[in-house]
């Protein structure tokens, strides 16, 4: 039971810092009909597979590939546009 906790725990954790990432960028992302928790998924999997490990002093750095993050939002047909 706790290490299913400890994954929730950690797998909630992840979605904050993905979704601060992607609200962190100057591009404002939509879609013709979708919904704001589609939105959100489709932010989460495009970050997620934009994720890239590099190496760091005190380890590896998980960083986001903001082309590939931008490909594959446009990928799904959304459309980035300046923040509002």
């Amino acid at each position: 039971m706790l290490k299913h906790a400890t994954l929730v725990t950690a797998l909630i954790v992840g979605a904050v810092w993905l979704t601060a990432c992607a609200s962190s960028s100057s591009d404002a992302w939509t879609k013709p009909g979708v919904t704001e928790q589609e939105r959100g998924r489709d932010t989460l999997e495009c970050l997620t597979q934009a994720r890239r490990a590099t190496p760091g002093p005190g380890g590896p750095e998980e960083q986001v590939n903001q082309d590939r993050y931008r490909r594959c939002m446009m990928d799904r047909g959304y459309s980035a546009g300046p923040a509002r």
